[in-house]
């Protein structure tokens, strides 16, 4: 029996010191890592850099959660969710290609900010929470989202970028828009998608 203690004290011990290795190595190279992270035309991939942030954070939670017990399982749990949600940060950048940025930057420039701002909040948002933690508090400051105005959505569509991304701009700005915001939505040159249009009334569907 004595052993038998003895043998789970030297586990715990052994498998604690490996967090701890594990979470001092990952800030250490997380780094190096991102600078990898980058698009055909030197702009960040803000996808693959939240994958590997979201993959990482979610390892090393997930073996906090653990513990002495469950640290690898969780672990490994941890680094799929993480990865998982990872894939959504930064998302919206990532498909705006070279000539719809430009185009941005020259026709609305704070449209352009407003999307690399949201990118940058949402690839700082931190891992999943396990069911039992307390609710998280809501962003504030320079770390809450700027919500997309008409205007905004309107230079998006003169620059071509896709509906789809759009409507994943609007999520990520945790807009919403009045009627009138609506009104001058399907009255604006260009035309606003018709699918932008149908998420801005109803994003819940």
């Amino acid at each position: 029996m004595a052993v038998a203690i003895k043998d789970s004290f030297e586990y715990k011990d052994t498998l604690m010191k490996s967090i701890q290795r594990m979470m001092i190595t990952t800030v250490a190279v997380l780094p190096l890592m991102l600078t990898g992270c980058t698009n055909p035309d030197g702009t960040t991939n803000n996808t693959a850099s939240g994958a590997l942030i979201g993959g990482a954070l979610g390892a090393l939670t997930g073996a906090a959660i653990g513990g002495s017990h469950h640290g690898g399982q969780d672990a490994l749990i941890g680094a799929a969710a993480g990865v998982t949600a990872g894939l959504l940060i930064g998302s919206v950048m990532d498909r705006v290609d070279a000539e719809q940025r430009a185009k941005l930057q020259q026709t609305s420039p704070q449209t352009l900010q407003t999307l690399q701002h949201n990118d940058q909040v949402a690839s700082q948002a931190p891992p999943p929470a396990p069911a039992t933690a307390a609710p998280a508090q809501p962003a504030t400051g320079d770390a809450a989202p700027t919500p997309l105005s008409v205007d905004d959505i309107k230079a998006m569509c003169g620059a071509g970028i896709k509906p789809e991304s759009i409507i994943d701009a609007i999520k990520e700005s945790k807009a919403t828009y009045t009627s009138a915001d609506i009104d001058a939505a399907q009255n604006a040159t260009p035309p606003v998608d018709p699918a932008v249009i149908a998420f801005m009334k109803n994003p819940s569907a």
